[in-house]
């Protein structure tokens, strides 16, 4: 395990690149190639509504706290949607649905998978800028490959990982790749063009399972019960070394980072299917020495019902508190506790389930969240969009909270904020919208 974390920190190296030779792009360079990368870059205009509609968001929560007064915190206004994606696989026109979304700068990635067959990926660049309806810059066709991750280094400058079909791509012990791509939008013909400026394979477990920018460090996991983890210093340049293998033979569920003064906590979630266990391992990193090293591990409960594949997010909301999704248990508030011999463990102080999901029905499940300016923004599946404010002061996640009115039957899959933009992949396609901020 040792070895392949050196490998891939060395790897990781060569992947991401200084912001200097971020714009590094020939201007003379053709629109749609992407040269020897095996994409296909494609664009269709009639996938994308406009809007401009502001959200209902209803009352949720306990009885009490549904009957309280309104709770909201900021006002949505939906701006545009993006059509789920139809593509031609081996000559059947089949459904790639939106799974996982990333802003940066006005500019979004979504990623899109095929259900029920490997492999088959798609990304579509979507175009939001502050004073015009979101637009369809290009969409990235990937076949034999899934896409499981995706994420910005920069504006110009996306992450793409997944699995692949390794009896057409590459080869290896393991399925899985990462790739960088430079992106160029022809202002002037609004055609998309890239560049692909390192690729590899086979060092992350049978897949890439997300890719992540969290105060200024990305972070990622392989997939399976292979237990690798990575960072990388964005603003710095430097790859984070880690060399421990205490995640050996683990599902990683998500990874988060808690900045402190003069040093940063990584925190990996991860699952453990011999007993069904779910602890999270903390590490300490230097950011003097961009040196990861093995702090402690705390065991969070047996969770039996959890579901490696499906998304899954921990928070690192403040120093010694984590807030965990569960799957179809809700969502998990933990106090990390220190005993008098410096034995650290994990108290669940808050749980909301009932409030959440409905036990009864399989598509309830808490997928994934992010946080901004104290709310919880909530993908639960079949149960819909949750903005949950977290207390601060009591660090806990208030019981009157607002619900998303969405169509029936809709189930969304992850969420992404930057900024005032918020973007909610769903089976309806990609849902872009503005936040306001109420005082």
């Amino acid at each position: 395990m040792k070895k392949i974390k050196l490998i891939l920190g060395s790897l990781l190296l060569c992947v991401l690149s200084c912001d200097k030779d971020n714009d590094s792009i020939d201007q003379n360079t053709d629109d749609l190639i992407c040269e020897n990368c095996a994409i296909e870059v494609t664009k269709d205009n009639s996938r994308v509504s406009h809007f401009n509609q502001q959200v209902n968001l209803l009352p949720a929560g306990s009885q009490a706290a549904k009957s309280a007064a309104a709770t909201n915190s900021v006002e949505l206004t939906l701006n545009a949607i993006v059509d789920p994606l139809y593509v031609n696989h081996d000559g059947e026109e089949v459904l790639l649905n939106a799974n996982h979304v990333a802003v940066k700068n006005k500019r979004i990635a979504a990623s899109y998978s095929l259900i029920g067959a490997p492999y088959f990926g798609a990304i579509d660049i979507i175009e939001a800028p502050e004073d015009a309806f979101p637009s369809l810059a290009g969409t990235l066709l990937l076949p034999d490959r899934d896409i499981d991750a995706v994420g910005f280094v920069n504006r110009n400058h996306i992450l793409v990982g997944g699995g692949f079909d390794a009896q057409v791509h590459y080869g290896g012990n393991h399925p899985s790749f990462l790739g960088r791509y430079q992106i160029k939008l022809n202002e002037e013909t609004e055609v998309l063009s890239l560049t692909e400026k390192n690729l590899y394979h086979s060092i992350f477990g049978n897949k890439l399972r997300n890719v992540q920018t969290t105060n200024g460090i990305i972070t990622g996991s392989g997939g399976g019960n292979s237990g690798i983890i990575f960072a990388y210093n964005e603003n710095e340049n430097t790859i984070i070394e880690h060399t421990s293998g205490e995640t050996q033979g683990l599902y990683i569920l998500d990874t988060s980072i808690e900045a402190e003064d003069k040093n940063y906590k990584f925190v990996a979630l991860a699952y453990n299917d011999n007993d069904d266990s779910i602890k999270a391992f903390y590490y300490d990193i230097s950011k003097e020495t961009d040196v990861m090293t093995f702090s402690y591990e705390v065991s969070l409960g047996t969770y039996p019902n959890t579901d490696v594949e499906a998304k899954h997010s921990v928070l690192a909301i403040k120093k010694d508190y984590l807030i965990v999704s569960l799957g179809t248990e809700g969502i998990g508030v933990f106090k990390i506790e220190t005993a008098e011999n410096e034995t650290k463990s994990a108290l669940l102080t808050q749980q909301l389930k009932s409030e959440l999901l409905n036990e009864n029905n399989v598509s309830h499940v808490i997928n994934s969240f992010v946080y901004k300016s104290k709310t919880l923004y909530v993908a639960a599946g079949g149960a819909g969009f949750y903005l949950i404010d977290y207390n601060t002061s009591q660090n806990l996640l208030k019981t009157a909270f607002s619900k998303m009115e969405l169509p029936i039957g809709e189930s969304v899959n992850s969420v992404a904020i930057s900024d005032n933009d918020l973007l909610i992949a769903s089976t309806r396609g990609v849902s872009i919208y503005t936040i306001t901020e109420l005082e």
